[in-house]
């Protein structure tokens, strides 16, 4: 279900759906909301539950079923629509990010995710890793979303993790958490918010 809309800078809107139904339970929502959904039958079910939300997502911010496609870098695209959205999945959450203005990047992940800690070294350049502690679980996290959401923001998924984004220094905070980021010439305000358990990031750039 849809349990939270937020506003963030640049008048961008983020629509998240805690996923909390089973894939039949989803599907039975789509179709009672006239949204197709013949083609998800025969996916995955985690597939089915990810899509299905994604479609009632956009449903929920266009005011009809929206038909979602990608371009060539893989970023998503509403057909028809010439708004600017993101979009993040993780095991229990859907998150949908949306701005008219300019090119934004959305990442979502579980606060809890241990794995970033043992994979540090292939996404912290060695300025980061200086000014992350090796155990700042937290901290981890908020730079893996803050670099995925850069990355999506790019639209160039081949931009190297380490070295291509530049983080600047930050300090987590329990509610919400704002950083710098740098990208070739390019810099970005990166917004995190803590939402039932995830780190929620936004990349906006910067204007010049």
């Amino acid at each position: 279900m849809i349990n939270q809309e937020m506003k963030y800078p640049g008048a961008t809107r983020v629509l998240v759906w805690r996923l909390e139904e089973d894939a039949p339970q989803l599907l039975a929502l789509c179709q009672q909301r006239d949204i197709p959904c013949e083609d998800l039958i025969n996916k995955p079910v985690k597939r089915q539950r990810e899509m299905a939300a994604e479609r009632l997502l956009l449903r929920e911010a266009f005011g009809r079923p929206a038909a979602l496609s990608h371009d060539q870098q893989g970023a998503p695209r509403v057909e028809g629509e010439t708004v600017n959205i993101s979009i993040s999945h993780t095991p229990l959450m859907v998150a949908l990010a949306l701005n008219a203005d300019c090119v934004i990047g959305l990442d979502a992940e579980q606060m809890d995710r241990q794995q970033v800690l043992r994979v540090r070294a292939k996404y912290l350049n060695t300025s980061e890793q200086q000014f992350i502690a090796p155990d700042d679980l937290p901290a981890h996290v908020l730079a893996w979303t803050a670099k995925e959401a850069v990355i999506k923001a790019e639209r160039n998924s081949a931009i190297d993790w380490t070295d291509g984004i530049r983080l600047e220094p930050f300090a987590v905070d329990a509610v919400e958490t704002l950083m710098m980021a740098h990208c070739g010439n390019r810099s970005y305000t990166l917004t995190a918010r803590t939402v039932d358990g995830h780190f929620l990031t936004l990349a906006l750039p910067q204007s010049k």
